[in-house]
């Protein structure tokens, strides 16, 4: 019985030994992903929900992020506002942000704002804006590169 035992675990380490000798190692799917560039500027509407106002489209602001250096994942800039004749609405603001493995964004801006969203197409990004004093509101703005 001693050389039946000794067969079988011979023929069971080969099998190992065969199969993890010829197999490939699988790429990292972080590998695989391209980094996207967001050097630029993105220019688009917001619309959103403040609290005691209701519904609005942010008085037709435009918010332009302008993205001014990146290195690999993460990138930074500055956010600026402007009513539709290209006037300042509010001061800009410096941001930095970061790119996910899945093209999901997390932006942070000075003074305590900060917002997540996505990389819809290599010239269209989402951010949703949250804040959460009072009075609370939502935001939703949808850039395009210019």
């Amino acid at each position: 019985m001693k050389l039946k035992d000794i067969l079988c675990a011979g023929i069971l380490i080969l099998a190992v030994l065969i199969c993890g000798c010829t197999t490939t190692p699988q790429e990292s799917n972080a590998a695989l992903i391209e980094t996207p560039d967001l050097l630029g500027n993105w220019t688009g509407t917001m619309t959103g929900y403040e609290y005691g106002t209701g519904y609005t489209d942010c008085a037709g602001a435009l918010m332009t992020l302008s993205v001014t250096e990146q290195q690999d994942l993460i990138f930074s800039g500055e956010i600026s506002f402007t009513n539709q004749s290209g006037y300042a609405i509010w001061e800009t603001t410096a941001c930095a942000g970061v790119i996910g493995r899945d093209n999901t964004l997390t932006l942070v801006e000075g003074g305590g704002g900060h917002s997540s969203g996505s990389l819809i197409a290599p010239d269209e990004i989402e951010f949703i804006y949250l804040n959460g004093a009072e009075p609370f509101n939502i935001v939703i703005n949808s850039l395009k590169r210019s």
